[in-house]
């Protein structure tokens, strides 16, 4: 890796990176989740922060210090910039998972509507799927299975499938089935938050081991992002030098007040299951001294 040059000055003529759209914090999370899963359990630190806070200076420090990957990669060939590059949405798994530490048990009244929300899409759906297979449009050994099996878990499972199943062949179907992209999302959605909830015998999995799944993740991922962040603030420090601090201030750095509500506008505005995303709350976490691999 090169050697850090302190003496750069900050240019101030990087490129203002092009904002793209961002996949859901669920999707991040089912991303990030096994690359977590991964690590020794004697590397996992205890999330005692607030999530928010971190995953701001985390999409901060991104934008400001990565503006130009070309240079990056150039200048620190050794460094896994496209790991760094992934930090965003490495932050919103975290929140993600931070949502799930702090949700409440899913109450039978929940249940049971979106159960009633797949039942009424999954016979309609499953019953032209058949008639589609026969035709060669769809996969019968696919859609057989989808049909059999029994109870809330199944049924959360064939939906699930079904709405797979209906966007992989969507170019062979197009005109041919009535249902709406609006309703696929809807199906899956549901069938998605049921197989999050219920166990395969069809009860709800009970909050304390729920929980401690969820906190032992969201420690995990939060491992995952300091370990990233490190190699952030090298990018920083390399071209920016002692001023690295102002490019990627320390993860647990407070924003002020009118920038951390514009943080929690994209979490509130997120629909995939990150409409709490308080976390682990700030907890007393103590910052670490300046360096570039520091917090």
């Amino acid at each position: 890796m090169a050697k850090a040059k302190t003496q750069q000055p900050p240019t101030g003529k990087s490129p203002t990176a092009t904002p793209t759209a961002h996949a859901t914090y669920r999707a991040c999370y089912q991303r990030f989740a096994p690359l977590a899963a991964d690590l020794p359990e004697r590397d996992v630190e205890v999330c005692r922060a607030d999530v928010r806070i971190a995953f701001a200076n985390v999409k901060r420090g991104v934008q400001a210090a990565c503006a130009d990957p070309a240079r990056i990669r150039k200048a620190l060939p050794e460094l896994p910039l496209d790991d760094v590059l992934a930090l965003p949405d490495l932050g919103r798994a975290l929140v993600f998972a931070a949502t799930r530490v702090t949700a409440k048990a899913a109450s039978t009244r929940e249940i049971d509507a979106k159960l009633k929300l797949v039942i009424e899409l999954r016979e309609p759906m499953l019953t032209l799927a058949e008639t589609l297979a026969k035709r060669g449009l769809l996969p019968k050994d696919v859609v057989a299975e989808i049909r059999a099996g029994s109870g809330k878990y199944d049924l959360a499972s064939d939906g699930m499938a079904l709405a797979h199943l209906y966007e992989e062949h969507a170019g062979a179907l197009r005109g041919k089935h009535p249902f709406t992209q609006e309703e696929l999302n809807l199906l899956r959605e549901a069938s998605e938050w049921l197989l999050d909830t219920l166990t395969p015998e069809g009860a709800r999995r009970p909050a304390a081991k729920q929980r401690g799944e969820a906190e032992k993740m969201r420690d995990r991922l939060w491992t995952l992002l300091v370990r990233r962040y490190a190699d952030l603030r090298k990018i920083a420090y390399y071209f920016h030098g002692d001023a690295f601090e102002d490019v990627t201030p320390k993860l647990l750095s407070r924003l002020s007040s009118s920038a951390a509500e514009d943080e929690g506008e994209e979490v509130e505005a997120e629909d995939d299951g990150s409409e709490d995303a308080d976390g682990g709350g700030s907890g007393g976490a103590v910052e670490q001294p300046a360096s570039p691999s520091s917090l």
